[in-house]
């Protein structure tokens, strides 16, 4: 039997070029499928993407259900401090608005990204008295989607399901131009604050 060269025949290479190739193409082919099924960046003044999730007592939501109302989309997790810093105010907003005149048209969903979901979040929702409902994202499928970058984000939705704010950290939420712009937002009136 004649020994083989070193490197392998011809064929060898041929076959070992053409996986890695056909692995290359399978590799750049599910990269564009991943994005394309990622939809647009949700950016200000374009569709705020839909979801699913569950609510702190069990029961299972759509984001599409509050259509006709604008949302404020918090995404946050327990053990974030500037999360537990800004909860107070974003309490404090919420009875504000709902208080005030088209308050039924305004909800805050506020989901959270914790692993333990509702053993973390029953003490923290305890501990500030948040009455606005608390989803659970423990998969972190709703941050993907927003493609979040950390923990406070928020996302103003406005009536026709327009992403109208994308802010990045913590805010007060519950100051006199906050909710003077939510007011605005809700009645329907041009809101021209920038929130970033």
């Amino acid at each position: 039997m004649p020994a083989q060269k070193p490197g392998g025949s011809a064929s060898d290479v041929r076959l070992a070029l053409g996986i890695g190739l056909a692995l290359v193409v399978g590799m750049v082919a599910l990269g564009w499928l991943t994005q394309r099924d990622r939809g647009a960046s949700p950016l200000a003044g374009r569709p705020a993407p839909d979801f699913r999730a569950t609510l702190i007592g069990g029961e299972e939501i759509r984001l599409s259900d509050y259509q006709g109302k604008v949302v404020l989309l918090n995404i946050w997790a327990t053990w974030c401090k500037p999360c537990e810093e800004e909860a107070p105010s974003l309490e404090r907003l919420y009875q504000l608005i709902k208080a005030g005149p088209g308050g039924a048209d305004f909800e805050i969903l506020a989901v959270s990204i914790d692993a333990r979901s509702r053993d973390a979040v029953l003490p923290f929702r305890n501990k500030f008295s948040l009455t606005f409902p608390i989803l659970f994202d423990p998969d972190g499928r709703v941050s993907r989607m927003y493609q979040t970058t950390g923990v406070p984000e928020s996302f103003v939705v406005d009536r026709d399901g327009i992403i109208r704010e994308k802010v990045i950290g913590p805010r007060t939420w519950d100051s006199d131009e906050m909710v003077k712009w939510f007011g605005e937002l809700v009645l329907g009136r041009e809101a021209t604050k920038d929130l970033s």
